[in-house]
């Protein structure tokens, strides 16, 4: 057996996922540091603002705050939804070094489950009907030594929302990984466009236009944004979720998601052979 044989047998293969999801969603980015997080926990805002039960999972948390648990993406998204879950069901995974999941675990000589992932899920999933479930960096950062996070996507069967930079880069970013998760035919429910930075200046206003406009020509799915950049945020995390919840693009998210949600309790149930 030659080495590039071997090679391949050791890398999960491609699978495809049903087209039918569950309710909720999958939250991924473009890239780290795109603002999952922040986009999650206004809409968790949101939701519970419209009293629907949610429940919220982190997966796989790196660069984990340990001195300041309360201050860790998992902890923010618990708090959003209101949950009295313990911390160790919403981020099973929790890992101080701020790399890919798999490195971060070898450095903390752990291994990731994704078995330990999709049990938790599921208990989750019996206490709360709608889940909102945040990724760790992009669908293809490396999970395990031969999954990545788009297999993790394709376990819980949710549709995704995708978050991306509406500035310089973001046009790129948004379509190649849109375009991962159409070659599993994995279910997207939306593009968000979020501002990681204050667009100061002619020429960072004219690159997000262009970028928006782009998006929304090709993307091929609803584009929503972009949702503003607040300053206050480092300040007030809670404050500046708050006022986030009042955009315009986090209404349209929360209305995307509960139509979604109803068009799959309606759909039929697959028809009973009878009994000869």
């Amino acid at each position: 057996m030659n080495a590039e044989h071997k090679r391949n047998r050791s890398v999960r293969p491609s699978r495809v996922t049903r087209h039918a999801s569950r309710p909720g969603v999958f939250i991924t980015g473009t890239d780290t540091g795109v603002g999952k997080t922040v986009i999650t926990a206004a809409l968790a805002h949101w939701l519970v603002a419209d009293h629907r039960p949610i429940g919220a999972m982190k997966p796989i948390e790196t660069g984990w705050p340990t001195a300041r648990p309360g201050r860790s993406d998992a902890a923010r998204l618990r708090a959003a939804c209101g949950l009295d879950t313990p911390l160790e069901m919403v981020c099973p995974y929790r890992f101080p070094a701020p790399l890919a999941p798999y490195h971060a675990a070898r450095q903390a000589h752990a291994t990731i489950h994704t078995a330990v992932i999709r049990r938790t899920f599921a208990a989750l999933r019996r206490r709360y009907p709608l889940m909102l479930v945040e990724g760790a960096g992009g669908i293809l950062v490396p999970v395990t030594k031969t999954t990545t996070m788009i297999d993790l996507v394709g376990d819980l069967e949710l549709p995704v929302l995708v978050v991306g930079r509406s500035g310089l880069g973001g046009i790129n970013q948004a379509l190649l990984t849109l375009e991962a998760l159409r070659a599993r035919r994995i279910p997207i429910l939306a593009l968000m466009l979020n501002r990681t930075s204050a667009a100061v200046g002619i020429r960072s206003r004219l690159q997000e236009r262009s970028t928006v406009r782009l998006l929304r020509e090709r993307a091929g799915v609803p584009v929503l944004g972009p949702v503003p950049y607040l300053k206050s945020l480092g300040k007030s995390w809670q404050a500046g979720i708050r006022q986030l919840t009042n955009d315009p693009a986090i209404h349209r998210l929360g209305r995307l998601i509960l139509t979604n949600d109803r068009r799959i309790h309606a759909r039929p149930s697959p028809r009973r052979r009878l009994p000869q």
